[in-house]
C-alpha cells in the first residue's frame, strides 16, 4: 500500500514549467538604485536590468513612484495596483535620475501622516529585519506597441529611528551609515581541461558543465546597527549577500547562492551546464540584505 502511494504522488507531481533562472521571454531581472540608500528629497539613479533571449535589452522604460502602501491584510510592501497607478516620472529610459518623494518615510516608513478628520490614525510600517524602509518604484519596459513588461523595485530610504530613547537615537545617528551597493570584482569560469578558473570567456563548449564563481569586494558586506525593540538597544549586524543567476540556454545547478552574515567569504559558486551551440547569455544579480544591488551580464557563444 505504501509503495502504491509513493508511485501515485510521483505520477501526479505538477509541471512547474521552466525554472526562474531560465530566461525564455523578456523580463526585468532587477532595479538598481545608485546610491543604494537615500533620504527623502534626494536624488538617486535608477537602472533596470532587462533580459531576453536576445541578450540585455535597453528599451523605453516608464518609471513611477508607488504612492499607496499595501493594506494590512497583505504581505506585500505595496498595493497590487501600483503597476497601473504609480505617479509617473518625466524621465524615461533604462537609466534615469529621480528624486525620492519628500513624504516617503511617512507613506512607507515609521512616521505615518496625520489622519484625515474622522479617520483613525494609520499604523506605522514595520521595518524589515535590517531596520530598513523602502520606497517602491514601478518600472514598465515598453518592448512594442502591445508588449509591456512591468516590475517593482525597492529603494531603501533613510528615515528616523522610531520608538527609541534619545540616547539610542544619538548612538544610531553616530554609528549608522547609509547603505552602498555591493561591487562585483570578477566573474570566473573553469573550462574543461584547465586547472584554474579564469575570467569569464566569450565562448564555452556545448553540453558541458562549467563551474562559475562570482567575487565581490571585501567591503561589499557592510556592518550596521539595528535597533532591537526587546532589549531597547542597538545590535550590530553584517550584511548577508545573495546572488541570483540567470541564463537563456542550458541550466544552472542553483538559482540562488550567497553568504550569510556570519560567512566572510566574498564569493559564491555555481555550475552552468550549457545547451546547444549558438548565442547564449548569462546575468548575475548580487544583492545585500539592505537592498543594495550589483549587476553583471555576459554575451557568450556556445561552440559545438
Amino acid at each position: 500500500m505504501k509503495r502504491a502511494l509513493l508511485i501515485f504522488v510521483a505520477a501526479c507531481k505538477p509541471d512547474l514549467g521552466a525554472p526562474q533562472s531560465l530566461v525564455t521571454q523578456p523580463r526585468v531581472l532587477a532595479v538598481q538604485s545608485e546610491p543604494a540608500e537615500v533620504a527623502p528629497g534626494h536624488d538617486t539613479q535608477l537602472h533596470a536590468l532587462i533580459a531576453s533571449t536576445d541578450g540585455t535589452l535597453t528599451p523605453d522604460v516608464a518609471w513611477g513612484f508607488c504612492t499607496d502602501p499595501a493594506p494590512l491584510s497583505s504581505n506585500n510592501v505595496v498595493g497590487d495596483d501600483c503597476i497601473y497607478t504609480a505617479a509617473s516620472l518625466m524621465a524615461r529610459g533604462t537609466t534615469i535620475t529621480a528624486t525620492m518623494p519628500i513624504d516617503a518615510c511617512s507613506q512607507f516608513g515609521p512616521t505615518p501622516p496625520a489622519p484625515e478628520p474622522g479617520q483613525p490614525p494609520r499604523r506605522p510600517h514595520d521595518a524589515d529585519v535590517t531596520g530598513g524602509f523602502y520606497q517602491p518604484i514601478r518600472a514598465l519596459a515598453k518592448l512594442g506597441p502591445d508588449e509591456q513588461v512591468p516590475a517593482i523595485g525597492l529603494t531603501r530610504i533613510t528615515c528616523d529611528l522610531a520608538n527609541a530613547s534619545f540616547d539610542v537615537v544619538q548612538q544610531y545617528k553616530a554609528r549608522y551609515h547609509a547603505n552602498t551597493n555591493p561591487t562585483i570584482e570578477r566573474t570566473l569560469a573553469q573550462l574543461p581541461g584547465t586547472a584554474d578558473a579564469a575570467d569569464m570567456p566569450r565562448s564555452l563548449p556545448a553540453h558541458t558543465a562549467i563551474p562559475l564563481r562570482v567575487r565581490w569586494s571585501e567591503d561589499s558586506a557592510e556592518t550596521f546597527p539595528v535597533f532591537d525593540p526587546k532589549t531597547r538597544a542597538l545590535v550590530d549586524h553584517r550584511e548577508a549577500i545573495r546572488v541570483s543567476w540567470f541564463v537563456d540556454d542550458g541550466g544552472l545547478a542553483s538559482e540562488r547562492t550567497g553568504r550569510t552574515e556570519n560567512e566572510t567569504d566574498a564569493f559564491a559558486d555555481n555550475t552552468w551546464t550549457t545547451g546547444d551551440a549558438g548565442a547564449a547569455h548569462l546575468w548575475i544579480v548580487v544583492r545585500d540584505t539592505r537592498g543594495g544591488t550589483a549587476l553583471e551580464s555576459f554575451d557568450v557563444t556556445i561552440t559545438p
